[in-house]
């Protein structure tokens, strides 16, 4: 792979996309690879109440992931743009605001994280037996929440420099921490919710230091004097619009699983649902990294006015999550009952995480498909696609699918919305596709202003 340089206008399509898609991949996976650790020292040591409770915490957690991913998505993708039209002025002016933004946005989240920290649990749907759970963890991760909001951002302008291969070295080295300090903190020291969470956080601050010396040294970004202009926060808040509808989406249709979960089934359910969810994490993780790993090349192509490359690095995108969605569906038919029993030894909690997987699996032979378009038209400056694809598979028809289904099929009709979301999505998918090449074929560039 090495650390030349890539050039994002001039080198191959299926260079620039492995050269892309590979460290991507391998520093998401470290990231998600770390999580589900974390999932199995509080499954084994804390009990499925501890997974219950990071369950419902997530959905605010969610929020927080949107924040970062529509204003850094947003400002990388247009400092981008104006880097790849040849105006280096502008592009170091977005990258400045960007990375200021979320500094603000993630010391005022700490600030009324705690201020709220009493009420949130209930909100959450809490019972008596996650609620302190809940407020241990959180109380810990509120304190660290600047450095998650800002790695990410980090991580995608040196991308957008054309060197991705540092990025999963330093994602690498946070998820070892992480993983070291889930071991020490909770199985050693018995710390408990509370061990996993400060794993978590301490282990974003070697990321955050790697990252940020690596785009003031070695990367072509410049930091420059902010210009906090309402008309550009508003643009990039726009341009990143879909990321946060689709992380918000998520967890407010997490948040009303947990919701029916506790009415329907209670704390034991939610474990189940958590650990299914981890088995999910790690293959979106995958669709996400490959749809991430084109963000940089499609801006910055479109403008410079490339509209083939954009679409062959759309199309590598497509097969590649493909072919992923259904080896991970097929791999999931045949090793969920042994995934469930890495995470708890109760056997009532592994018959329904196993039942759920088993579901939950065929949306995933659609689901990459679906992020990786909704990506690209956030990449082309074009947002409203991107929102609709993404507000249509993590809500609006995983909603109706929640709705209708359980009426006809009882409660496997949970599991199977996540299918008929992604089924419904993928025809709006195409249907954009479709309108976006015939406005290419006339001309018009999909870059606005």
């Amino acid at each position: 792979m090495g650390m030349k340089k890539i050039d994002l206008a001039s080198d191959s399509v299926i260079t620039v996309f492995v050269r892309y898609a590979v460290p991507s991949v391998l520093g998401m996976l470290a990231m998600s690879t770390a999580q589900v650790v974390d999932g199995i020292f509080i499954g084994r040591f804390v009990g499925p109440q501890g997974l219950a409770a990071i369950n419902l915490a997530w959905p605010l957690l969610v929020g927080f992931t949107g924040l970062s991913l529509m204003i850094g998505t947003g400002g990388a993708t247009l400092a981008n743009i104006h880097r790849g039209g040849g105006d280096r002025k502008k592009g170091n002016e977005l990258y400045t605001l960007t990375m200021a933004l979320l500094a603000l946005v993630g010391a005022a989240g700490s600030l009324i994280g705690f201020a709220l920290l009493r009420f949130i649990p209930l909100v959450l749907g809490a019972d008596d037996s996650v609620k302190q759970l809940v407020m241990d963890y959180l109380g810990i991760i509120f304190i660290f929440a600047p450095f998650f909001l800002l790695v990410f951002t980090q991580d995608l302008f040196i991308r957008g420099d054309g060197k991705p291969v540092f990025s999963v070295a330093v994602m690498l080295s946070g998820s070892v921490v992480n993983i070291v300090l889930d071991y020490f903190f909770v199985a050693v020291l018995q710390w408990g919710i509370q061990g996993a969470a400060w794993a978590t956080g301490i282990s974003q601050i070697l990321p955050f230091l790697l990252m940020g010396w690596y785009l003031i040294v070695r990367t072509g970004w410049s930091l420059v004097k902010p210009r906090f202009e309402l008309p550009v926060i508003f643009r990039i808040m726009y341009n990143g619009l879909s990321e946060f509808v689709d992380e918000v989406s998520i967890g407010l249709s997490l948040y009303i699983f947990n919701w029916v979960l506790m009415l329907r089934i209670g704390s034991l359910g939610v474990a189940a649902y958590s650990i299914a969810g981890y088995v999910g994490e790690i293959v979106g993780i995958i669709f996400y990294s490959i749809a991430q790993a084109i963000h940089p090349a499609v801006s910055f192509n479109q403008g410079a006015g490339n509209f083939r490359r954009t679409r062959c690095f759309r199309n590598a995108a497509f097969l590649t999550n493909g072919f992923i969605g259904l080896g991970a569906c097929l791999a999931l038919l045949f090793s969920r009952d042994y995934i469930a029993g890495l995470f708890v030894t109760d056997r009532e909690v592994i018959l329904l995480a196993s039942e759920i997987t088993l579901y939950f699996s065929f949306s995933l032979i659609l689901m990459g498909v679906n992020m990786a378009a909704a990506m690209y038209f956030t990449a082309l400056d074009r947002p409203a696609e991107s929102a609709v694809i993404a507000l249509s598979r993590s809500f609006v028809m995983l909603m109706a699918g929640l709705i209708l289904l359980p009426l006809i099929l009882g409660t496997r009709g949970l599991w199977l919305s996540f299918l008929f979301a992604e089924a419904v999505t993928l025809i709006f998918t195409f249907l954009f596709i479709r309108r976006s090449e015939r406005r290419e074929g006339m001309g018009l560039p999909a870059v606005k202003g």
